[in-house]
């Protein structure tokens, strides 16, 4: 069987983006589980890698869709930016957010030209991605927009074999009930299956979470189990997609165990990500989920504050490599490219 390939970038350099890359690829058995295309500035690249003083091989290139690559072996696409000015680390800059879209943009168009099968991105910043330009809340509907793709998708945290995606996201808490619907509780549970089903859960099981207290009392403290999510989950099962719940918010972990679901979907942002991230924030990993192309990054920012001193632990990222390895593989892509050209070489 052929290796996956992944287009990976460095997020923002001014962060610890760079020191994990060099943490992470410096591991010989991580670089041989798949091929690595880096879409990156060369510099700053050799300077993670000065920070973290780990190396690893890798080729320079310019055409990755005519190479061959070697088991182990990296190829490097170099990508100084369009901006020629040096990079101020330690903090947001227009420099920083005009380079991670950039390189961003280089990866989505390898896995559009079937090279590569998925993309994992070292921690990015919103604040810098928006003085760069970036015109949506956040980096997913940028990718959405980006792959001219209208269908929902929502972001999704995994720590372990843990799974979860929410129904409203970045928005303030006094909106989120007039957000919720049938509808989008329903397109939420379905994203949730069809990711687990990618990331090779053959039967997905699936806990819905309520909104209001004791799951609303029979509605004396809500009414929206009764009129948005038990009615979502009714159509759920009708696609055949198995939803439990749903759930007062705390007692969700208990019927998790219980019932053996390997997914939560909840009703807005802290809502499960808070019990989520305390079974393991050091291994947390977010899904760009919902898009065509696997795209997965660690579950934390760029830590500006510890940039230079080799403090950056690399446990998150080093799990976000190795989802985006395991949902390429599931992702149903031929090879095609560079990629090909490695499988024949297989």
């Amino acid at each position: 069987m052929s290796l996956p390939v992944i287009a990976m970038v460095l997020g923002d350099p001014a962060g610890v983006g760079p020191e994990l890359v060099a943490k992470v690829l410096a591991r010989d058995e991580l670089r041989r589980q798949a091929h690595f295309i880096l879409i990156a500035d060369r510099d700053e690249l050799e300077k993670g890698m000065t920070i973290a003083g780990q190396r690893f091989p890798y080729r320079e290139t310019q055409a990755p869709e005519s190479e061959t690559m070697q088991p182990g072996e990296a190829l490097l696409v170099h990508h100084r930016g369009s901006h020629p000015a040096p990079f101020e680390y330690g903090v947001a800059t227009e420099q920083s957010g005009v380079y991670i879209l950039e390189t961003l943009q280089q990866a989505l168009a390898l896995t559009q030209a079937g090279i590569a099968q998925a993309i994992c991105f070292a921690p990015l910043n919103k604040q810098a991605m928006h003085l760069g330009g970036l015109p949506f809340n956040d980096e997913l509907h940028w990718f959405a927009h980006q792959l001219n793709w209208p269908h929902f998708c929502c972001e999704v945290n995994v720590v372990d074999d843990v799974w979860a995606g929410r129904a409203t996201s970045h928005i303030p808490f006094r909106d989120i009930v007039s957000n919720l619907s049938v509808q989008g509780v329903l397109d939420t549970i379905a994203l949730m299956h069809n990711t687990l089903r990618q990331a090779g859960f053959a039967e997905p099981r699936i806990a819905v979470q309520a909104l209001n207290p004791h799951g609303g009392e029979n509605g004396l403290f809500g009414d929206e189990e009764q009129t948005i999510i038990r009615p979502a989950m009714a159509q759920a099962r009708e696609k055949g997609i198995a939803v439990f719940g749903p759930y007062p918010g705390d007692t969700t972990w208990k019927a998790m165990e219980a019932q053996k679901l390997n997914a939560v979907v909840s009703m807005y942002h802290d809502q499960f990500a808070t019990a989520l991230k305390m079974l393991g924030f050091e291994r947390g990993v977010t899904v760009q989920g919902g898009l065509p192309v696997p795209i997965t990054t660690a579950n934390h920012g760029t830590a500006y504050n510890i940039y230079g001193q080799n403090l950056a632990t690399p446990s998150a990222f080093e799990q976000a490599v190795l989802l985006a390895i395991r949902m390429a593989q599931g992702s149903g892509s031929q090879p095609q490219g560079a990629s090909a050209a490695i499988a024949e070489q297989q």
